[in-house]
């Protein structure tokens, strides 16, 4: 179920998988970015889920700060709407180097925080099956 969708990003819940996505579809302003990934804390608030899958290969390069805003405002964010204020994410990543960077720069903040789990993969198969198989522990 589409979100929301303009000519940069795409955001939405997909049932099958039960998570909620951001889909990149080309590179983008800084503006642009902060709002796709504002989009997708809306979709997590509207079908809260403890899996996001985010496709990164037509994003281009993100700037420092930018990724220092994701990892410390978004995902954090993201992990408040999410059950059990935690989150699994997916990310299926170019071969661009500076990509495969930002995001490694991402998934090193933001898993040091206790409130997620953040992976990244070369292909959407692999995202996807290591998400499915990732299920919250229900606390009593």
């Amino acid at each position: 179920m589409v979100h929301t969708d303009d000519a940069y990003a795409t955001t939405g819940y997909d049932e099958l998988l039960d998570a909620v996505y951001l889909r990149y579809k080309r590179k983008g302003t800084s503006a642009e970015f902060r709002d796709a990934n504002l989009r997708v804390v809306a979709s997590m608030a509207k079908a809260p889920s403890h899996r996001l899958f985010v496709d990164v290969r037509e994003m281009g390069i993100v700037a420092p700060e930018d990724q220092k805003w994701v990892a410390n405002v978004i995902i954090p964010q993201l992990a408040q709407h999410a059950p059990e204020n935690y989150v699994y994410i997916a990310l299926v990543v170019p071969e661009n180097i500076f990509t495969k960077l930002a995001v490694t720069t991402v998934e090193e903040i933001s898993n040091g925080k206790g409130i997620c789990l953040n992976r990244h993969f070369a292909s959407q198969t692999e995202a996807k099956r290591w998400l499915a198989g990732q299920t919250m522990q229900v606390s009593k």
